[in-house]
């Protein structure tokens, strides 16, 4: 035993063990194993004594948490003690000397004493104290339990105590406290108590056995500890985890709870239907940059409290992230309903919001999946629900698409090509080919327009329509584009050298949106000019229109510094992209190219004739030249001849070669048309 451990002769004597922590007081371990087993953490033991005589030990506990006790409660407990002590003695002393009265009277006197002291003491202390008979009736609560409940003495006699607890928790109160007293055991509960002003309180009931001298159940006696503090920081804790800080919609933690028992249910009832729909905000991501990330977040806001507007009772928005919600439609009747409360959304989105004195427009992409017993994971219907949604934001903004399975099957080859896509520069896998410019007037070569082809290890040729897009999304069309300049000029030089006769010759290579963005641009087209030993007016950059006027004045700066290098700047696919005739008189551009859609669709008279014919006569005033994209057929070649266009490409002269067949069929003889 530890020096620390008491002995029954240290009890006798009077002496009180204080315990405000067993991992802090010395104790030999199987005592502090014992307790740990009782879930004691800190304790205190007065020693019940009449005299010489040790009746017992009056034990109070703490289980969950270390305590300091202070001396009113140590003080309270040594009055407890003596008196339970005074009762005992005078209760034995009842039994050993009951026919004298005297004594019976000064032992009655002494009862009703300690009982006026426990009824004082008990009044005193901060928990709610009661009694109840043998039934489970209450005899006695002490103020605090009448605070707590809003109970009077008289009101919570009998079973009246039970009104006063909350509607949802009463059934479970009062089942458990009937199998406590059938099963004769402790009863422990977290219950609610409802005043009638409305005030809840969160509580902690004990109740424990009381029992004669022959061990027969006289009552049970409880008490109630107010845990209102902790409960609050529990649902502060749960709700911080379950809910969007932003929105305060439910998050992707909710959500896939929420999904799962969609999915069990579904399993379940054969007429049980739900949705997933995703949605994702269009221009975002401008209004964000644009107009800061305060502005960004109010009209997030906006969003959610809109969406919240479409949902029935067991319906439920949740926001992902970003500009990103997800809807949970649940018993719909089928996919009519749903495709109904979306076009709802779509247009009601785009009603003008008043942000911060900002109004602004805002539509979004709608991915819908319908639920089935195919589904196992919300993982799964989230998947579905993403890749429809990127699918009606490549059709175009405020627009749905109902998930099917080709999409999945889509999306998993696109991965696949991305990731190859990735390995191909690493591989060279690219290779450029090279499509004739022809002067239409004079039948002659001019240059080639250098384009990308990607030689896949298993595919094939994998055409650009399909690979360019996906590169650019990537970020991967940057260092494309910086090889194919550097390709298409070791090729241009390799060709002067062997076929100066047919010099000069340009060659038309394209730049991408992230290339003039690309801080080193200039840099990089001056070290593959000198290390190729080509001047600038080898060079034609062909740049789409949309590009040129998406930053106009930066624009304008990055052309006049590589007009100063000789370098030819041509606008491609014009007349397709925003209209830049306001600005087409301050680029310094050398070329217009017509789109093809013209090209292939010009009749005599017809509209496309007559836009050719405009971009033709337009080019003509300004000083530009003009090259006509995808000329296939002789009339067509007939048509641009006279309406004054200079040069042309297409399939009528030649398919895009690679650079063995050009020097065959273009370098080695003379071409003509």
């Amino acid at each position: 035993m530890s020096r620390l451990d008491y002995s029954t002769d240290s009890y006798r004597n009077g002496l009180i063990r204080v315990v405000c922590d067993i991992y802090t007081t010395q104790m030999s371990d199987c005592h502090r194993d014992m307790l740990t087993s009782l879930q004691v953490r800190a304790k205190v033991i007065v020693p019940i004594i009449q005299g010489e005589t040790l009746w017992g030990l009056l034990n109070a506990s703490e289980s969950n948490k270390s305590r300091q006790w202070e001396p009113e409660e140590i003080t309270l407990l040594k009055q407890l003690a003596t008196q339970v002590a005074i009762a005992i003695g005078q209760a034995n002393a009842y039994q050993q000397v009951k026919t004298e009265l005297v004594e019976r009277l000064q032992a009655e006197a002494h009862l009703r004493e300690s009982e006026q002291r426990y009824s004082t003491l008990a009044s005193a202390v901060p928990v709610g104290i009661f009694r109840t008979d043998p039934e489970g009736n209450c005899i006695y609560v002490n103020d605090f339990c009448c605070t707590i409940s809003g109970l009077t003495l008289e009101e919570a006699k009998g079973t009246g105590w039970i009104k006063a607890i909350h509607p949802q928790d009463r059934d479970r109160v009062t089942n458990e406290w009937y199998e406590t007293i059938k099963d004769n055991r402790l009863f422990r509960l977290e219950y609610r108590f409802e005043q009638p002003n409305g005030t809840v309180t969160w509580v902690l009931g004990q109740v424990a056995r009381e029992k004669n001298a022959q061990g027969e159940i006289t009552g049970y006696v409880g008490s109630l500890m107010d845990i209102n503090d902790r409960k609050r920081a529990e649902e502060v804790i749960i709700h911080d985890a379950l809910y969007d800080p932003l929105t305060n919609l439910p998050n992707r933690t909710f959500l896939v709870e929420r999904i799962e028992l969609a999915l069990n249910k579904a399993k379940q009832e054969a007429t049980y239907r739900y949705a997933v729909l995703f949605l994702d905000l269009d221009r975002f991501k401008v209004i964000n940059d644009s107009l800061g990330h305060l502005v960004g977040d109010e009209l997030l806001k906006s969003i959610a409290q809109k969406l919240k507007t479409y949902l029935k009772k067991r319906d439920l928005v949740a926001r992902l992230g970003g500009d990103e919600f997800v809807i949970l439609l649940e018993n719909i009747t089928g996919l009519e309903e749903v495709i109904s409360i979306t076009e709802h959304i779509l247009q009601d989105c785009q009603t003008p919001l008043l942000i911060n004195g900002y109004e602004m427009r805002i539509s979004t992409s709608i991915g819908i999946v319908l639920g089935t017993t195919q589904y196992n994971q919300a993982s799964h219907l989230l998947r579905d629900a993403d890749i429809a949604m990127y699918r009606a934001k490549v059709q175009g903004r405020c627009s749905y698409k109902i998930f099917d399975a080709n999409m999945h099957t889509q999306a998993v080859n696109r991965l696949i090509l991305e990731t190859d896509l990735r390995k191909a520069l690493e591989r060279e896998e690219f290779i450029v080919y090279y499509q004739p410019i022809i002067d239409i007037h004079q039948e002659r070569l001019i240059g080639f327009e250098a384009l990308v082809r990607w030689q896949h290890p298993t595919r094939g040729l994998v055409s650009p329509g399909e690979f360019v897009p996906i590169a650019e999304e990537m970020g991967l069309i940057v260092k494309i584009d910086s090889w194919i300049f550097k390709k298409a000029c070791q090729q241009l030089a390799s060709w002067k050298s062997k076929f100066a006769d047919r010099f000069p010759l340009k060659v038309s290579i394209n730049l991408s949106a992230q290339d003039l963005r690309k801080v080193s641009l200039i840099e990089d087209i001056d070290r593959i000019l000198t290390e190729t030993g080509l001047n600038g007016d080898s060079i034609s950059l062909e740049i789409t229109e949309s590009m040129l006027i998406e930053n106009i004045n930066q624009t304008i700066v990055l052309l006049t510094k590589l007009k100063a290098r000789n370098i030819k700047i041509s606008i491609d696919d014009f007349g397709t992209g925003y209209s830049s005739l306001n600005y087409l008189h301050r680029l310094p551009t050398d070329s217009l190219k017509i789109d093809r859609s013209f090209v292939s669709g010009m009749k005599q008279g017809n509209r496309n004739y007559q836009i050719v014919s405009t971009i033709i006569a337009l080019s003509n005033q300004l000083g530009l030249v003009v090259i006509a994209e995808g000329v296939e057929t002789v009339e067509q070649l007939q048509w641009l001849k006279q309406l004054g266009c200079q040069f042309g490409q297409g399939y009528l002269f030649s398919k895009p070669l690679s650079a063995q067949a050009i020097e065959t069929h273009f370098l080695q003889g003379n071409y003509f048309i």
